[in-house]
C-alpha cells in the first residue's frame, strides 16, 4: 500500500503534460483533508497501539509514559529534519537570488556597456522601449533566462528533499497502520495518495520550467514518491513478527509523533496559506478527513468479534 501512496506522486507529475498551474483550492483542501486524517489516527488509534504493546511488558503507568515518550521523539526527529530542509530551502534559493540578480545589475549598471549601447537608462532599469541594440538586448535576456532556470532547479532538488523526508515518515506510518489492521492502513494510504498527488506536480512545475523537458519532470516528480516503500522498509526492519513488544510500541510511538509534526509543521501551514481559498474551506476538509478516518475505524470495531 506504501508504494502505490507513493506512485501516486507520478500521477500528479503528468498533470505538467496539459496545464502550467494548480487548481489552489484543490491544492489546499487535499492537503488538509490528508492532515485530518493524519491527526486523528496518529492520536487517537496509533498512540493507543503503542500504549497497548508497551503494556504487555511494563507496568500501565509506565507503558503510558513509555508511549508518551515516543510520541514526543517522533517530534523531536522530524523537527530537525524539518529544521535542516528549511535551512537547505532558504541558503540555496537564496543564493540562486542573489546570483542572479547580481549578474543582472552587471549588464545594466549605470556606466556598464549594456548603458552604452542604449540597453538601459543612467538608474540602471531596463527600458526595452528604448533597446537600440538587438544582439545586446538578446544577451541580457539570455543571462536573465539562465539564472531563473538555475534558481527554478535549484528550488525543484529543495522541494523534492523535503517532499522525499517527509514521505519517508508516511510510508512508515502506513506500514505499522497496515501491520496492525487493514481497515486502519487502508483508508490511511488513501488520504497519503491523494495529497502525493499535487506534491508530484509541485515537483515537476519547476523542473519542467527549469529543464523545458516534460519527460524529466514526471521522472523526478515520481521518483520523488518512493520515499513512501522506502519509509515502509524502514519500519518492517523494527516492526515485524521477530520484534519484541517494545519495538512495536516505540515504533508505533515515533510514527505517531512523526506524522502529527509533518501536519501541524507543512501541511496545515501550506493548506492556510494558499491565496483565494476561505478558511472555512480548509477546517471543513480537514475534519472530513477525520471523519473518514474515524467512520473507518468504528467500522474496524463493528467487524470484529465480539
Amino acid at each position: 500500500m506504501s508504494l502505490c501512496a507513493g506512485l501516486s506522486t507520478g500521477i500528479g507529475a503528468l498533470f505538467v503534460c496539459v496545464t502550467t498551474s494548480l487548481n489552489r483550492t484543490l491544492l489546499a483542501c487535499t492537503m488538509s483533508f490528508s492532515a485530518g486524517v493524519m491527526i486523528y489516527v496518529s492520536l487517537v488509534e496509533v498512540i493507543a497501539i503503542s500504549d497497548e504493546y508497551f503494556l504487555e511488558g511494563h507496568s500501565k503507568a509506565a507503558a503510558y509514559s513509555l508511549a508518551t515518550l515516543s510520541f514526543f521523539g517522533g517530534v523531536a526527529v522530524m523537527a530537525v529534519v524539518d529544521k535542516c530542509v528549511h535551512s537547505v530551502f532558504d541558503a540555496v534559493v537564496g543564493k540562486a537570488g542573489a546570483e542572479a540578480g547580481g549578474t543582472l545589475a552587471a549588464v545594466t549598471r549605470p556606466g556598464s556597456h549594456a548603458e552604452e549601447q542604449g540597453l538601459c537608462d543612467p538608474e540602471g532599469a531596463r527600458l526595452p522601449e528604448d533597446v537600440h541594440g538587438d544582439e545586446d538586448a538578446a544577451a541580457i535576456l539570455a543571462v536573465a533566462g539562465i539564472e531563473e532556470r538555475r534558481r527554478l532547479l535549484a528550488m525543484a532538488a529543495v522541494v523534492s528533499a523535503a517532499i522525499v523526508l517527509h514521505n519517508i515518515p508516511e510510508g512508515m506510518a502506513t506500514y505499522v497502520a497496515s501491520f496492525h489492521s487493514i481497515s486502519a492502513g487502508l483508508p490511511l494510504a488513501m488520504a497519503i495518495a491523494i495529497h502525493n498527488i499535487p506534491e508530484g506536480l509541485a515537483v515537476a512545475m519547476p523542473v519542467y520550467h527549469g529543464t523545458g523537458s516534460r519527460v524529466r519532470a514526471v521522472l523526478l516528480g515520481t521518483l520523488s514518491g518512493f520515499a513512501e516503500p522506502f519509509g515502509a522498509l524502514l519500519a518492517s526492519l523494527v516492526a515485524n513478527d521477530h520484534s519484541s513488544k517494545g519495538a512495536f510500541g516505540g515504533m508505533f510511538g515515533l510514527t505517531a509523533g512523526m506524522m502529527t509534526f509533518v501536519c501541524i509543521s507543512e501541511l496545515l501551514p501550506a493548506a492556510y496559506g494558499e491565496e483565494g481559498v476561505s478558511r472555512g474551506m480548509v477546517v471543513g476538509a480537514f475534519f472530513g478527513g477525520a471523519a473518514v478516518m474515524a467512520t473507518s475505524l468504528i467500522a474496524e470495531k463493528y467487524a470484529m468479534p465480539s
